[in-house]
Parts: C-alpha cells; sequence; structure tokens
C-alpha cells in the first residue's frame, strides 16, 4: 500500500487552513529551528502545524486494528509485501475421476443336457465348470481400463434351479481373493425353484482384470454343479438360469489407464481488499509479483492444469494472467504401509515474470477482483502415459486441494503515478484577515518516492471548481543503490533535510471564504535510471510544517 502517502498530502494541505483552526501544541516537542524564514514577505505570525516522523510500516497498517485484515507484510529480512492467501481454490476428488455407478444384472445360463421323462442319478453325465465374464462399468464419458480393483461389493444371484433334485452350485473367481484367500462358494438350491436369491458378501476383495486388458473390463466366474441323490429319477425343464448383479461397490484402490479425462474446476473470485487501488491511476510496475498455488495431491495420475485468473479494475478493464500450462508432480505408488492408500505429495507451483503476465494484470491494478477458472487434463500429451507396470492409481479418499497465495513485494518503478483526494465541509470565515500566507514543509524523506502536487482544487459545496493551486515538488525522494548487492534499497547518504514552500495568491487567499472541499490531485515517481526501488518497513519520514502568515492585526 505504497500510496497511502495520499494521507500524508491532505494532512500537509489542511496546514494552510490552521490561521483560522489553530489548536494547542506543545513547544517542547517541536523543533523551533526548522521553522523557515525564507519567504519574501514578513510573516507576523509563524504557526507549527505538525511535526513527526513515520516509518513506511506504521503508514502502511496503522489502518488495520486487526493483524489479521493487514495484507501488508514484513519479511524477514524487512522488505514489505502485499501478501493474500485463499484457500482451496481448487479442488478435485476421486468421483471425478473415477466411479461405479449401478451395474446392470447380466442373465446367464448353466447349460444341462436333456433328462426326458427322467434318467437315473447312477447315468447322470459328469457337469463340467462353465466360464462367463462379469463387465464392471465405470462412469463418465471417458473409456476407463481397469488392471486391479481393491474393493467391497456384494454378488446378488437369482438362480432358478429346473431339476427335481437339490442342486449345489459352486460358484469361483479365479483372479479374485478375499481377505488373501481364493474365491470358492456353494449355494445350495431347492429343486425345481425358479429365482432363488443368493448373497455372495465380497469384503477386502482383489480382482485382478482379464488380459489384453479392455474398457469392457472383463472378470471370470466360473459355475459348477453337483446334483444331489435322494433317489429317484432326475428330470429337467431345461438349462439353470443365472441373473448376476455386482451391488454395492465400495472401492479402495484402482489401478488402470483412466485415459484422457478433463475435469472442470470451480470458478471462483478473490478480492485483494487493498484500498489504494481504487484511488489511483498511472504507469507502475512491480518487479518481481508472484502467485504460488501451493498443492497436496494424493491422486496418482499424471495430469495438466489449464487454468488462468483474469483481473478486473474499477473502470471495468481487465487483464489476464495467462500462465503457462504446467504438468506437476503426483504420487506413483501406493504406500509402504497401507496398501489400500496413496501418500500425498506437496509442491508449489509458481506463476512470475517468466512464465506468465503477471506484471501486466498486477498493474492492471486488479482492484475490482481476480477471477479464476479453467480445467484438469488427466493424462496430457507429455506425460507417461499409463500401462500395467506404470498405472494411474487412485484410492477411495484421494484428492487435491490446491490454495493460492499471491505475493507482491514493494520492489516497483512508478512514473507520475496519480493519487485523488478531497478534504470535505471546510468551513473558513476568517480568509479576509490573511494578507500572504504559505506552509514551509522541512522534511527528511527516507523513502524512495517523489511525490509531487500537480493540483490542489479549491471546490464549493457542489463541487464546482473555484480556484486552484499548481506547485512543483514537495518531498524528495531518496535515492537508491542501482548496483550492487543492495540494488534498489535507499542510501542512506541520501537522505537530507529539504525545505519547500507552497504559497497562496491574493486570489486563492479570497476565494478560501468560499471555498468548502479540497480536492488534491498528486502524483508519485520512482527515478534512479529505472532500477525497481524496494520498499523496507523501516524507512522513514520526518517532516515539519509551520504556516507562516501576514494578518490584517486592523481587520
Amino acid at each position: 500500500m505504497i500510496l497511502k502517502f495520499k494521507s500524508l498530502i491532505p494532512f500537509l494541505l489542511a496546514s494552510i487552513l490552521a490561521l483560522s483552526t489553530q489548536s494547542c501544541f506543545d513547544g517542547d516537542d517541536y523543533d523551533m529551528d526548522k521553522l523557515s524564514e525564507q519567504v519574501d514577505w514578513t510573516p507576523n505570525m509563524i504557526v507549527p502545524a505538525g511535526y513527526g516522523t513515520y516509518t513506511l510500516w506504521y503508514l502502511l497498517n496503522q489502518h488495520e486494528a486487526d493483524p489479521a485484515d493487514q495484507t501488508i507484510m514484513l519479511d524477514a529480512e524487512g522488505f514489505l509485501h502485499i501478501k493474500y492467501l485463499e484457500e482451496d481454490i481448487f479442488t478435485y476428488n476421486v468421483a471425478d475421476v473415477l466411479d461405479f455407478p449401478a451395474q446392470s444384472a447380466l442373465n446367464l445360463s448353466y447349460s444341462l443336457p436333456s433328462f426326458g421323462v427322467g434318467i437315473d442319478y447312477g447315468l447322470l453325465p459328469t457337469f463340467s465348470p462353465q466360464t462367463d465374464q462379469i463387465q464392471i462399468t465405470t462412469g463418465g464419458s471417458t473409456a476407463i481400463t481397469l488392471y486391479e480393483l481393491d474393493l467391497n461389493a456384494n454378488l446378488r444371484f437369482l438362480i432358478s434351479n429346473p431339476l427335481n433334485k437339490f442342486v449345489d452350485l459352486s460358484v469361483s473367481i479365479p483372479n479374485g481373493t478375499v481377505g488373501g484367500a481364493a474365491i470358492n462358494e456353494v449355494f445350495n438350491l431347492d429343486p425345481n425353484l425358479p429365482n432363488q436369491e443368493k448373497i455372495l458378501n465380497l469384503a477386502d476383495l482383489n480382482l485382478l482384470f482379464n488380459t489384453p486388458y479392455t474398457t469392457n473390463n472383463d472378470i471370470d466366474i466360473v459355475f459348477n454343479i453337483t446334483v444331489i441323490d435322494d433317489g429317484g429319477l432326475v428330470t429337467s425343464s431345461g438349462d439353470l438360469g443365472i441373473n448376476l448383479e455386482v451391488q454395492n461397490i465400495d472401492f479402495q484402490l484402482a489401478q488402470g489407464d483412466f485415459g484422457n479425462q478433463s475435469i472442470l474446476l470451480d470458478a471462483g473470485n478473490i478480492d485483494m481488499d487493498v484500498d489504494f487501488w481504487d484511488d489511483i491511476e498511472g504507469d507502475y510496475q512491480f518487479a518481481n509479483p508472484q502467485i504460488s498455488l501451493q498443492m497436496e495431491n494424493s491422486v496418482g495420475v499424471p495430469f495438466q492444469i489449464n487454468a488462468d485468473i483474469i483481473g478486473y479494475a474499477s473502470d471495468g478493464t481487465s487483464a489476464a494472467l495467462n500462465p503457462d500450462a504446467l504438468q506437476p508432480n503426483y504420487p506413483n505408488a501406493v504406500s509402504a504401509t497401507n496398501p489400500l492408500a496413496i501418500d500425498a505429495i506437496t509442491e508449489i507451483i509458481t506463476y512470475d515474470k517468466n512464465n506468465s503476465d503477471i506484471v501486466d494484470l498486477m498493474a492492471l491494478p486488479p482492484s475490482d477482483r481476480l477471477e479464476y477458472m479453467g480445467d484438469i487434463t488427466l493424462n496430457p500429451v507429455g506425460a507417461i502415459a499409463p500401462t500395467p507396470t506404470t498405472p494411474n492409481l487412485i484410492s477411495n479418499n484421494s484428492a487435491i486441494g490446491v490454495d493460492i497465495e499471491i505475493d507482491i513485494p514493494l520492489d516497483f518503478t512508478a512514473n507520475k503515478l496519480m493519487l485523488r483526494d478531497t478534504i470535505e465541509d471546510l468551513d473558513i470565515s476568517d480568509a479576509d484577515k490573511i494578507m500572504n500566507a504559505a506552509v514551509v514543509i522541512v522534511t527528511e524523506n527516507g523513502y524512495p518516492l517523489d511525490v509531487m502536487i500537480d493540483k490542489i482544487y479549491f471546490t464549493d459545496a457542489a463541487y464546482n471548481i473555484i480556484d486552484e493551486i499548481t506547485d512543483n515538488e514537495v518531498i524528495d525522494a531518496a535515492t537508491v543503490f542501482t548496483t550492487g548487492a543492495k540494488i534498489g534499497e535507499v542510501d542512506p547518504s541520501s537522505i537530507k533535510e529539504v525545505e519547500h514552500q507552497i504559497k497562496l495568491t491574493q486570489t486563492q487567499i479570497e476565494n478560501l471564504n468560499k471555498t468548502e472541499n479540497l480536492i488534491i490531485n498528486a502524483s508519485v515517481s520512482t527515478s534512479n535510471g529505472g532500477v525497481p526501488v524496494k520498499l523496507k518497513g523501516d524507512y522513514e519520514l520526518k517532516f515539519t510544517l509551520s504556516v507562516q502568515a501576514q494578518i490584517d492585526l486592523n481587520n
């Protein structure tokens, strides 16, 4: 908030009016030797109107009662920064990458020979195992190929037994294990009864999908039957019917190829709450602003961030960050301590002047808001392609969270950066007593900023201009080192005591009676051959103000 210096300007200018609204002061605290005697008329009144020493840190933060509201920060070396942090601007989780909708039921049949009017049990043929396929369907518009899946699920069977005998139906999944043990469940079926419901509970299930891997995500399931001998002939009315449905999929860990998905990120906006951006216009540039994305990622899929930030000024103009597309790091292995978890990794992605248009964005300035939007591309071009040995990985608690931190070191150049402020509701009734008046300002400026008064407008209550003051330099900048390790920092040897006068003409004095508002247009510039100045919190401005006047003592 370098431009909080605008708060000094009305303070300086309001001193002109101290002749008619003089307040008490402690003369012991005031350096009377710094009151000027250089005006070209002889004053009969010298009023000490102000004095003080102000550090940059005080000027920029004294208005914030709560430290949590401060956007100006000091770094370890005492340099000033504008900083802003917003959490969870971008998030996506497992459901955005992989989900399992309700699975379609599958109608199968176990082929039985025709037994005609009946056959003796001892003449039954040997029943061979029959292998069928279950398909695991994934959601979304992108085809996903699964290599391996850890999950909890149920297999629901509706089985119709056409035999007049009890039947044991054996169900096995060759490429599946439950808790490390092979899956082999036997269901006992009643004679001549359709739609017998049987549930196979599969907790802690590991599945290996059929090769060659396809987006069908096939798994073999093997059926075999044993007819129970209870005496008498065996009859049948057809094949044994099996209606199969995979239910209640609760996956723990998936490995596969999740495709070239594009995930839209939630858009939002940021108000950095930098007060002075509403009150300035002109040419300035920060030397090294940065936007950092602080990421925590437990989604084991290579991805690319395709996002942008657009800043809007109060007048509606805009500028974009235009960052380079980046492919951050991602976890590529399951946890050694928990084979069903993926350890999150953290990373900071930084956009700066080398990979974005952040300098133009912050020079806009974004006084209204910053809007962010974009998407994430999974398995982008150029990333390591998923294979069974380098699969995409995702667990049921995988997620990506992204916080954004904006860091603008107050390291900048400025050329006639215009400031505007207004002093309202003035009541000046004794200006007719003033014959001559001047404000004398004595400064030791440790700030690397030149402050210029462009215009001071006297206006009536409706802000119609009555008169104006045009002035020259008021506060001379301290110079900075232009080479070496301290480049941009103030050279202490350049800080000198400087005196300046603002004189009022007779017309301006006469117009004070009609003045109800003062509008001040000022500007701030840096010099130093274009070397950016670096602002430190302990830079000081020392000043003494006095108002000198000739008063008509007979009036």
